[in-house]
């Protein structure tokens, strides 16, 4: 399994490699602002039938997906003006919105839900790596379903090293904190907080109550 850690000194080499085995069809392990995540391109079947074998996910669970911008998240789901001003205050950010979408990707990220989860990440790796890129990022915490998410290499080794399906790459971007993004369901006629994670519910609240 290919480990590469990465450094201000080699930030654009491993950048330029990342994207080469994204656009290849290829799967990786990498720093977020929250845990370690394996991300591949949502747009294809394949790519995410890797991602649910490498994981040992049940299938009939869905991945959220990461985006560069609001405007291209847009592309994907329905976000009202309204909406649009929180998550210009969340975003980039621990915060993952739950919206309809729109039926633009493939039925096995989203499965029988019309619902789909989506942020973009405060991390400069991941939002560099967005950035280079026409298609968003299907997303899952790096583990073995049914085991904590790794937040250093050394579990993201114990948890893949051995399996069959492996990451095309892992990148070592050190110790994180291990706490996952809040998670905010916006399908419904109000928003609700279905997971705290790393913004607390009254930061939360207080950003809720300027939109109104």
């Amino acid at each position: 399994m290919r480990v590469t850690r990465l450094s201000e000194k080699n930030f654009r080499k491993v950048l330029s490699l990342t994207e080469k085995i994204l656009l290849s069809g290829g799967v990786l392990i990498g720093p977020t602002d929250t845990v370690y995540g394996i991300f591949g391109d949502a747009t294809k079947s394949e790519v995410i039938k890797k991602m649910f074998a490498m994981k040992k996910r049940p299938e009939e669970k869905a991945f959220p997906i990461f985006v560069k911008d609001v405007a291209a998240a847009r592309k994907y789901v329905y976000i009202s003006d309204a909406k649009t001003k929180f998550l210009e205050k969340v975003w980039p950010g621990p915060v993952t919105a739950v919206f309809h979408h729109k039926e633009k990707l493939p039925k096995i990220l989203t499965k029988e839900f019309d619902t789909l989860g989506i942020r973009i990440p405060s991390h400069p790796f991941l939002l560099e790596l967005l950035s280079r890129l026409d298609f968003p990022l299907a997303q899952t915490s790096a583990n073995i379903s049914g085991k904590p998410p790794a937040k250093n290499t050394s579990t993201i080794k114990r948890y893949f090293e051995k399996e069959k399906v492996k990451p095309d790459l892992v990148v070592d971007g050190g110790e994180l904190s291990g706490r996952p993004s809040a998670v905010v369901d916006f399908s419904g006629t109000g928003p609700i907080l279905l997971r705290s994670g790393l913004v607390d519910k009254r930061e939360l609240d207080r950003i809720l109550g300027i939109m109104k």
